[in-house]
């Protein structure tokens, strides 16, 4: 009885695996959405950030950092199938007004691999807008092949691709902002056996964004 109730478990988690692989995770990724500007939440200061990927369907993502330092940004990340952490040092940091720079570098887990990233994120505040762009630079590693999906093979080894990212932050309030992006993707993505479930060629994410 035991062990017919635990095969039982088994297939209903693989099941939902499924699922959720077949609806959120179309591909080998990293976290789609970015919504990363060049400056840094701030000292003592929470950024959070939630929103919905477009991906041929809607995708919950949520980040959330800590400014350690006036520079220094520490958090989590979470989206679909992937939850991880992230750290962002702004170089150029100007929290009232003009550019600002920062290096992002994350990493994490994806549905039965890790993955990391790295980039710059550029960013221009003036007024109610802060109009931001991102490249990252990504790498996402399976162990062992899996074939979750019966017939068709998720193959085994590591996959790169660069992600470029365009959005736009309109605050209302000093604390309060929403945000539109878009992104465009090249590189390998790992998709040789999902063709179905291919990424399309821009990605879009609408959101909130609160630094409190």
């Amino acid at each position: 009885m035991g062990q017919g109730r635990d095969e039982m478990g088994k297939t209903i988690w693989k099941a939902a695996a499924v699922i959720l692989l077949a609806f959120f995770a179309p591909g080998c990724l990293a976290p789609l959405s970015s919504s990363f500007t060049g400056r840094s939440a701030g000292g003592g200061k929470v950024e959070l950030d939630g929103g919905m990927v477009s991906v041929g369907g809607l995708i919950p993502a949520f980040k959330c950092a800590a400014g350690l330092s006036s520079k220094f940004d520490l958090g989590v990340q979470f989206e679909s199938a992937s939850i991880g952490g992230f750290a962002k040092c702004s170089i150029v940091n100007n929290q009232e007004h003009g550019f600002s720079l920062a290096g992002v570098a994350g990493g994490g887990a994806v549905a039965s691999g890790s993955y990391f990233y790295a980039g710059p994120a550029l960013s221009y505040l003036a007024k109610s807008f802060e109009p931001y762009f991102v490249v990252r630079y990504n790498v996402v590693h399976y162990g062992e092949p899996s074939d979750l999906f019966g017939d068709i093979l998720w193959e085994a080894g590591t996959y790169t691709y660069v992600q470029f990212t365009l959005g736009t932050i309109i605050w209302a309030t000093k604390h309060i902002g929403f945000d539109i992006e878009g992104s465009a993707f090249a590189g390998d993505f790992g998709l040789r056996d999902f063709e179905d479930f291919a990424v399309p060629s821009v990605v879009v994410l609408a959101g909130v964004k609160l630094r409190l």
